[in-house]
């Protein structure tokens, strides 16, 4: 679904600033996990996000 991964990241940290945003504020804890995160952690992190 994903050729490059940090199209993935950019959209995986808008996603969790939108969330913190309008009220989940735990998703802001997501932001340091998703800007550290290799490829295939990144994949796991889409997935709980219902992105895969």
């Amino acid at each position: 679904m994903y050729n490059d991964t940090e199209s993935l990241r950019r959209e995986l940290m808008d996603e969790a600033y939108a969330g913190a945003f309008s009220g989940l504020g735990a998703m802001i804890l997501d932001v340091d996990e998703i800007r550290n995160a290799d490829a295939e952690e990144l994949e796991e992190i889409a997935r709980r996000y219902g992105k895969k």
